[in-house]
């Protein structure tokens, strides 16, 4: 029996070209990946600590593709989860809880243990646009792909049947992503993302 599971929204940025090669192992449009993927709990427990209402998110840097490993992960948040919540979330997070999402995956493929931090959560989405707030240390805008023809918005989704992530997302913008946590600051705008609900262990 698993020990975690949760229903959320979730929302992806990443650097790449919209819809992501890495979604099938493939070479990163600009050759290494940074990303971040932000999760809102809508519905969730670890060993029966209820876990709804809370989010997490993990920020990713690899120097190549994410399956060549090597990569560094920064594991934030929300700081409204109490002590018990926190434990729990950081266990998931780093992969320590066991299977479920992409958590215990991406564990084998950094370099050294991914860093944990706390703090305040901003997490937003209005049909395809959307913002993710983690207190003054990122911050990402998602908004529709335009068309160049007529500007009308993309309508596109993604699907994935065995993704571990997600098996299936909406296509939208990065508008702008900002991450500037001392030593680990990166930066791209208008590149991949994604909206999903996913539902892991469930």
């Amino acid at each position: 029996m698993s020990l975690w599971w949760w229903k959320a929204d979730f929302n992806e940025s990443c650097n790449c070209d919209h819809g992501c090669p890495c979604n099938w192992s493939s070479i990163p449009t600009h050759d290494s990946c940074e990303g971040l993927g932000s999760w809102f709990i809508r519905e969730g427990a670890y060993e029966g600590t209820r876990l709804d209402g809370l989010a997490l998110s993990i920020m990713v840097r690899f120097p190549g593709p994410i399956h060549r490993g090597n990569g560094r992960c920064i594991v934030y948040i929300d700081e409204r989860a109490n002590e018990i919540q926190r434990e729990a979330l950081a266990k998931i997070g780093t992969g320590q809880a066991g299977p479920g999402g992409p958590f215990e995956l991406f564990s084998t493929l950094y370099a050294e243990p991914p860093r944990i931090l706390f703090g305040p959560y901003l997490f937003e989405r209005n049909g395809k646009s959307g913002r993710v707030k983690l207190g003054d240390l990122a911050e990402v805008t998602f908004s529709p792909i335009l068309s160049d023809f007529d500007q009308s918005e993309a309508n596109a989704r993604l699907a994935l049947p065995n993704g571990f992530i997600f098996k299936e997302a909406w296509i939208v913008n990065t508008k702008k992503c900002e991450v500037k946590v001392p030593g680990n600051e990166y930066g791209y705008e208008n590149s991949s993302a994604f909206f999903a609900e996913v539902e892991y262990n469930v």
